[in-house]
Formats: structure tokens, sequence, C-alpha cells
């Protein structure tokens, strides 16, 4: 692992979990994701935080046909392995998915564009969440929803990442909540399960 390009020694605690799918939350998130996402209607979503392509993945085999994904991620490298690794096993054409090089904080969409807004385990990797959400809310549109997932901070000391995280690189889910209600959103409903939480708004 590495923090800031340092090497650490990797966790030997109990608690720790190398399971890349989430640390091993992957289908209780899902399974929160799916009871919240609208169903048999034809969706713009934004997937933020391309990652392992987890979630895009995930969205492209649960959307009505005739949904349309965009997946976000700074790295070309990421988007490249995804794009691959989702046309090998077909589901790009289930759901048209267009993989886009950009920053959360800007982003090159027109305002009101998307139904949907989803990042898990994004948050931590923020250094400026209220400049991020206030990009997320512009380009949602009136009564879309917002669903973000993340770590508690404890996370950063009972779990191994690939980067090594201090409880002071995670938002606590209150403070989430805040900056979602001051950049505009509303209905708020936040639930925390073990290691991370969910944020679930409107606009």
């Amino acid at each position: 692992m590495y923090y800031k390009g340092k090497k650490s020694r990797r966790h030997t605690d109990e608690h720790v979990s190398t399971n890349s799918d989430f640390h091993g939350y992957g289908n209780k998130i899902r399974a929160e994701l799916v009871a919240r996402i609208p169903k048999n209607r034809k969706l713009k979503v934004l997937d933020v935080g391309t990652g392992f392509g987890l979630t895009t993945g995930f969205l492209a085999k649960i959307l009505t046909k005739g949904s349309e994904i965009w997946t976000v991620d700074p790295s070309k490298e990421i988007l490249d392995n995804v794009r691959t690794k989702l046309a090998e096993e077909g589901l790009d054409s289930r759901i048209p998915i267009e993989y886009v090089r950009a920053e959360a904080a800007k982003l090159d969409f027109e305002d009101d564009f998307f139904d949907t807004i989803i990042s898990v385990m994004v948050l931590h990797h923020l250094e400026d969440l209220t400049e991020v959400m206030n990009e997320l809310l512009r380009v949602m549109k009136k009564g879309g929803r917002l669903l973000l997932v993340d770590y508690m901070p404890r996370a950063g000391m009972e779990l191994e990442f690939q980067k090594r995280h201090k409880e002071s690189d995670f938002f606590k889910p209150e403070e989430v909540v805040r900056i979602m209600e001051k950049g505009g959103a509303s209905k708020i409903k936040l639930k925390r399960v073990k290691l991370w939480y969910l944020a679930d708004a409107t606009k």
C-alpha cells in the first residue's frame, strides 16, 4: 500500500479485508442501490468514479433498456481497462455506456442532464467535497436522485486500502448531509451500515 507516495506496512488486523468488491460489502451496497433506482423508466445515469467498473457493470445489468450510462474518471487507463472488461462481458451491448475522462468537480455536461447520479466509495478521494457536490447537483435534473456511498472514517483504521488512509481522509456522514443541503439537495436520507453509509437525496 502507498499513502502520499510512501510505502507503508500492510495491516495485519483481524478486521482487514482484501476483497476488491468494496471490502466484501458490494452485494449489500448494490441491494441498497437497486431499492432506490427508479424502475421501468429510461434513465440517464452518471457513475462518478469508474474505478474497477463494478458500479458501471452493475448499472448496465439492472437499468431498464433504453437507459444510458456515463461513467467518469480522471484516469484514461482506468477508463480503457473498464471499457475492455465490460465489452468482454457483453454489458456494453445491453445499455449504451459513455466513458468520460473528467474530474468530478469539472463535468462537461449541461445543467439538469441526469436523472440519477451514483457514486460508490469515491468521496474519501476528494479534497473539496463542496465543489464536487455543487457540480453534481448542477448536472442533475430537478426531481433527480443522488445516491452517495462511502466508508465511515474509522474504516481507514480497520480496512486495507491500496493507499493508506487516515480517519481525516474520510468525510463524516453528517458532514456529507450538511454539504448536500447547502448545495440544494432535499429529502436527504442517511443510512449507516457497519463501516459504510449511504446518503440518498433529491434535487
